[in-house]
């Protein structure tokens, strides 16, 4: 956690940080699941399609490995944004300014400072992992 002798920023812009950091990243997130259903339709396309070249294979699978490299990025600039957020309401708070229980709570339930970090959580690297088997095992499967 930093400490600085004057905070140049309130809570509530904190929070508007954070929720418009979040729309953009739900945006992204839209756009992963969109990608990940053309994934799924290309991996079933190669899959029905016995005469596939393999090129169009490695394709396919480059297409899904970019996709989950994508949902890794957005996971994780989702919990670094958080981490700096909570960092920031951690500033505040050392400032001597007094925050809401909701800043409390963020600071608390994140890790105000950490750097951007790739490595999902449990559930969200079992999702990456599931997505791209699903899309990938099609490709190389036989029919």
């Amino acid at each position: 956690m930093e400490s600085s002798a004057t905070v140049n920023y309130t809570e509530l812009e904190l929070w508007d940080h954070l929720w418009m950091a979040s729309g953009g990243q739900a945006s992204w997130f839209l756009a992963l699941g969109f990608l990940s259903w053309v994934g799924l339709r290309i991996g079933q396309n190669i899959y029905n399609n016995v005469d596939t070249p393999l090129l169009m294979k490695i394709a396919g699978t480059t297409f899904s490995l970019f996709i989950a490299y994508g949902w890794l990025i957005n996971f994780g600039a989702s919990e670094w944004n958080a981490n700096g957020v909570a960092n920031g309401m951690a500033v505040l708070e050392a400032s001597g300014e007094l925050i809401s229980p909701y800043g409390s709570e963020l600071i608390a339930s994140n890790n105000p400072g950490a750097p951007f970090n790739l490595i999902p959580s449990l559930p969200q690297g079992l999702f990456i992992i599931a997505i791209t088997i699903m899309q990938v095992l099609p490709m190389w499967g036989k029919k």
